[in-house]
């Protein structure tokens, strides 16, 4: 019996009878995020390429599931570095944010990070993990901006680190 268990597995592992339904894009630019993302389907996701990101006002809008979240991640933690005047919008259900770094500039709106890409486009189920946003703050001190704006239900901000 134990032979035979090894031996379903080995042909799933060679031969690639075992499927995988969800996909990775790879992305570079802002724009091509937003036609990924218009092409997301539940458990997919979207790489943003290593390197600095400048001036990139990311929007992340989809829908997973609770069994199939959609993910945006950096390629490598910590080495998507998001410059000059970026921020990151997001909106839908069931949504996965990881890796992503802030540093070196400020958002170009009141949100470096936000749970919603318009009044009414909010984030559910939602969550952003592993970001640091390091010193991110307008050069003007009367201006006051935010680094993180929560909107929606049910969604999570954790192991990120701000400072």
């Amino acid at each position: 019996m134990l032979l035979l268990i090894a031996d379903l597995a080995a042909c799933f592992l060679i031969s690639g009878c075992g499927e995988i339904s969800s996909q990775n894009r790879i992305v570079h630019t802002p724009k091509q995020l937003i036609d990924a993302a218009a092409q997301l389907q539940a458990g997919d996701g979207i790489v943003l390429g290593n390197g600095e990101w400048v001036d990139a006002e990311l929007v992340f809008i989809a829908q997973g599931t609770a069994e199939e979240p959609i993910t945006l991640r950096a390629e490598e933690k910590g080495q998507v570095i998001l410059k000059g005047q970026s921020n990151l919008s997001i909106s839908g259900e069931y949504l996965i944010v990881e890796g992503l770094v802030f540093k070196e500039g400020y958002t170009p709106t009141s949100e470096v990070i936000s749970f919603r890409t318009s009044r009414d486009e909010l984030c559910n189920h939602c969550r952003v993990t592993e970001c640091v946003i390091d010193h991110y703050t307008n050069p003007e001190r009367f201006e006051s901006d935010y680094w993180v704006g929560i909107y929606g239900r049910n969604n999570r901000f954790d192991h990120n680190y701000l400072v």
